[in-house]
């Protein structure tokens, strides 16, 4: 099974393709990079292509108030729509921006989010306030479209990250949210914000959490510096019970995050990778063998598979 990265790549490809996500599975092969590049490319065709309609409307813009935009625009015109047309028209009256989206719906700027030309995003996203954001951040939250949280929070100012930190108070939410980040400074400025406590709290959630949170904070933690990612990574595996160490081992092979596993690895000490193994929930050497696809995986996987004692054919 592909890393959360990948996944979550593939997952935006086929939003911006409109097809079901399971139609692009064959492509993980590529790896999170290589979608990325290929995602932008067709992003940017399509936005292209779509730009004359996009400036005859825009065209049409100052002859409506920003009142009566917004409320044609959540009568009457699809999100989807709003979203690929915000951004271009968005640019050409910058000025007016501010005061149309504090007009529309919390829930119509969620549905419109997902299909905002992703270029534009790092241009506007610092120039609005936060209060304008808060209501459609909470409402992707709800829904848990953590990507298209993501994908704003990825280009926010220092001050909407701590607005963000200080207002979500969610954890898991932070988590899911934060592993859809791809951008590692900013990864890295979230967590130097949310500061000790709030660290540890994210922890805590993991633990106690699903599989899905947990493998997200793996994601995040194998991204980030290893200023963060030693102590958090010691301190969300070792210092555990053998029940509850036993309890996360087999949620990480549950949701495959073998790959997100081996991503923090060696932050571990020898007992600690000892301790994961005698659990006994690691044992799936083929599921580490398929992931184990980068050097650094493979330095972890035969690190993991010496203290299974498995010989050294097992490891490639």
């Amino acid at each position: 099974m592909a890393d959360l990265v990948t996944r979550a790549q593939i997952t935006m490809l086929a939003q911006l393709l409109d097809v079901e996500s399971e139609q692009l599975r064959s492509l993980e092969r590529l790896g999170a990079p290589a979608l990325d590049e290929l995602r932008k490319a067709l992003s940017a065709e399509l936005f292209d292509s779509l730009a004359s309609v996009f400036a005859r409307v825009s065209k049409l813009a100052p002859l409506v108030p920003d009142a009566l935009a917004a409320t044609v625009a959540v009568n009457a015109v699809p999100p989807e729509v709003a979203g690929r047309a915000g951004g271009a028209i968005g640019m050409d009256h910058q000025h007016r921006a501010a005061s149309l989206i504090r007009r529309l719906t919390p829930v119509y700027l969620a549905d419109a989010a997902p299909y905002v030309d992703p270029r534009v995003i790092p241009f506007f996203a610092p120039k609005l306030p936060f209060t304008l954001l808060v209501p459609a951040a909470d409402e992707l939250l709800r829904r848990r479209d953590y990507l298209t949280a993501a994908r704003f929070v990825e280009h926010a100012t220092d001050e909407l990250i701590r607005e963000f930190e200080r207002h979500v108070q969610d954890d898991a939410a932070i988590i899911r949210t934060g592993a859809m980040v791809a951008r590692t400074e900013v990864l890295n400025k979230i967590l130097r914000v949310a500061g000790l406590e709030r660290r540890r709290r994210l922890i805590d959630t993991a633990v106690a959490g699903d599989g899905e949170t947990l493998m997200a904070l793996l994601s995040l933690l194998g991204r980030i510096e290893a200023e963060f990612a030693g102590p958090l990574s010691n301190a969300l595996f070792e210092s555990r019970g053998e029940e509850e160490l036993s309890r996360i081992c087999a949620l990480i092979v549950d949701v495959g995050a073998t790959a997100e596993l081996l991503d923090v690895l060696g932050y571990f000490s020898d007992t600690a990778v000892r301790a994961l193994v005698a659990t006994g929930q690691l044992s799936d050497t083929v599921a580490f063998e398929q992931v184990a696809t980068t050097e650094p995986r493979q330095v972890a996987w035969r690190r993991l598979a010496a203290a299974m004692a498995l010989p050294e054919s097992a490891t490639g």
